[in-house]
């Protein structure tokens, strides 16, 4: 089996693994110093929230009626979650393991969205599943402490944790 086949097998899970590097790249280069920090920082407010679904979610759905409406509407439902999460997040400093919780609700948020909106064969009690595993992907932040390093491993594998998903998703139809 060449790369070619693997990788249309598995674009979502692929894709979200690449989309974690770079996530976590940038996550980390935060502590290379304050030039791009900035830019960064606002980058980072919407770009996982818009990436991520381009990234997993649009494949192979030609057949849903008005796909194209409902692709943009969850694209921009993606970043208003991902906006809350990071609004939930931005707590961490006050509320011990809030990091976890906006772990969680982004997960769920995202994947109950997609469910719905584009009729994705996702069971609940999986949403439910990767939503704790993507809580708990925070968890060495939390605990460890507050490094960029650790936060983009936690953007990394929450990228990941919901990208599995979505791959098994696709692999079914």
């Amino acid at each position: 089996m060449d790369w070619k086949i693997r990788y249309n097998n598995n674009k979502p899970l692929v894709n979200s693994f690449l989309t974690g590097i770079f996530y976590f790249l940038f996550c980390w280069s935060i502590d290379f110093g304050d030039t791009f920090k900035g830019m960064l920082m606002n980058l980072m407010l919407f770009l996982p929230g818009l990436t991520f679904p381009l990234t997993t979610c649009y494949y192979k759905n030609n057949t849903i009626k008005n796909y194209d409406f409902l692709r943009i509407a969850h694209s921009a439902l993606s970043i208003l979650i991902y906006l809350g999460s990071v609004w939930i997040f931005s707590g961490e400093g006050r509320i011990k393991y809030i990091t976890i919780l906006a772990g969680f609700s982004g997960s769920f948020l995202f994947l109950i969205a997609t469910k719905y909106i584009l009729k994705k064969e996702l069971k609940l009690i999986h949403i439910l599943l990767v939503a704790v595993l993507s809580g708990v992907a925070f968890m060495p932040y939390e605990i460890i402490g507050r490094l960029e390093i650790l936060m983009g491993f936690a953007v990394f594998l929450w990228t990941v944790i919901n990208g599995f998903l979505l791959n098994l998703e696709y692999k079914k139809e």
